[in-house]
């Protein structure tokens, strides 16, 4: 069914412009940078133990001077790869003459497929999201609303900035964390607007070597943002 007249297409909602640099670029300007956190199983320590960290995390939190927002989601276990490379295995014993063999690990290629079908085996997913504005409110005000390369790469190192911040403290109290690569957060983005298809068909990265857009609002990315080649 055609969209109706003066209705906004599903790309229109969709809030991520671009991913490059390790950070999302909003239709907005702005900029996010993402850090993934280990779960940390509190249930394994003692009263004292879990109450000191639980501290501790909490005066983490409070040495941070600038935005961020903390997601607690799940994550679906991929195991395409391991029953791709079971089956393949498979194959290869079969080539080989043994197919006894073959067909052993052909059921349990089915049996894990069955399993992850019925089960549908999730992981916790800790994020903690950095947003940036590069651009001053008074320039939102007046409608001036563009990202020059300057603006964009003081963005990039304020965003490492904090993001370093981040996993510094987090290290500190014995949790482990990593900065999403653009890759990780085209996962992501995916699995916040598409839950219902596995993240492993998601097509590449868009790598340009410019960007220049513009929305309705008037944002415009301007000047040349040379992509890594």
């Amino acid at each position: 069914m055609p969209n109706k007249p003066g209705l906004p297409s599903t790309q229109e909602h969709i809030l991520a412009q671009v991913v490059r640099d390790n950070t999302i670029i909003l239709r907005s300007g702005e900029l996010a940078a993402v850090v993934e956190a280990e779960g940390f199983d509190l249930t394994r320590l003692s009263d004292s133990a879990r109450a000191g960290l639980i501290a501790q995390y909490g005066n983490f939190l409070l040495t941070l001077r600038f935005p961020y927002q903390i997601v607690v989601a799940r994550k679906r276990q991929r195991l395409e790869e391991y029953l791709a490379y079971v089956d393949s295995e498979a194959q290869k014993r079969q080539h080989e003459g043994n197919g006894a063999y073959a067909q052993a690990l052909y059921g349990w290629v089915n049996f894990m497929m069955d399993v992850v079908r019925q089960v549908n085996p999730q992981a916790p997913l800790y994020l903690f999201v950095l947003p940036y504005d590069p651009i001053a409110p008074e320039d939102r005000v007046r409608g001036h609303v563009t990202l020059t390369t300057d603006k964009y790469q003081r963005a990039i190192d304020e965003l490492k900035h904090r993001t370093d911040q981040v996993i510094r403290g987090l290290t500190r109290i014995g949790i482990g964390s990593r900065r999403l690569a653009d890759q990780d957060l085209v996962f992501v983005l995916h699995r916040v607007y598409h839950p219902s298809i596995p993240d492993y068909r998601v097509p590449p990265t868009l790598r340009v070597k410019s960007l220049i857009a513009s929305t309705d609002a008037g944002m415009s990315l301007q000047g040349e943002l040379d992509a890594d080649e």
